[in-house]
């Protein structure tokens, strides 16, 4: 199955850059590929008594349309505000495994994005194909966001 760590530079404050990735509802505006982003269910959980901060679970469904190829899939999100962590796994789909995971860090001038991937696909050809085409698709996935934040923090 094919994964990909990555670290991201963003000249922004942990804070900021972390607040986009979490507005998963604007995907659609940025992401290649990404048709809709629609969050099914949301919900806040306090967690204090396990020292884990805030949780907040989100339900959401993602198309995904690439040439005449369309789908779409269900996730698990979990957005951890006091470890600024964003969890993503796979609840429904044409895919055999998603996940993908943002952990940001400070850094002197920004932040740091430490951003992993898994998929798999649940077809052996449409598998080897992926695995092809993994690393270019995972590079417009991160200038995606980085162009983002320009958009939004430049000024």
């Amino acid at each position: 199955m094919p994964k990909h760590n990555t670290e991201i530079f963003f000249p922004y404050s942990v804070e900021k850059v972390y607040e986009m990735v979490k507005n998963i509802e604007e995907y659609p505006l940025f992401l290649p590929n990404c048709s809709h982003l629609t969050v099914l269910n949301r919900q806040k959980i306090d967690q204090n008594t396990q020292n884990e901060g805030e949780i907040e679970p989100i339900l959401a469904e993602m198309g995904v349309k690439y040439s005449v190829f369309s789908e779409k899939f269900i996730s698990k999100v979990q957005i951890n505000q006091k470890q600024k962590r964003i969890s993503v796994k796979l609840n429904s789909g044409p895919l055999k495994n998603l996940s993908n995971d943002w952990q940001f860090i400070e850094h002197p001038k920004g932040c740091i994005a430490l951003f992993t991937i898994q998929i798999e696909m649940k077809n052996f050809a449409l598998r080897l194909a992926l695995a092809a085409a993994f690393k270019i698709g995972v590079n417009e996935i991160t200038e995606a966001f980085k162009k983002r934040a320009d958009i939004l923090y430049s000024n």
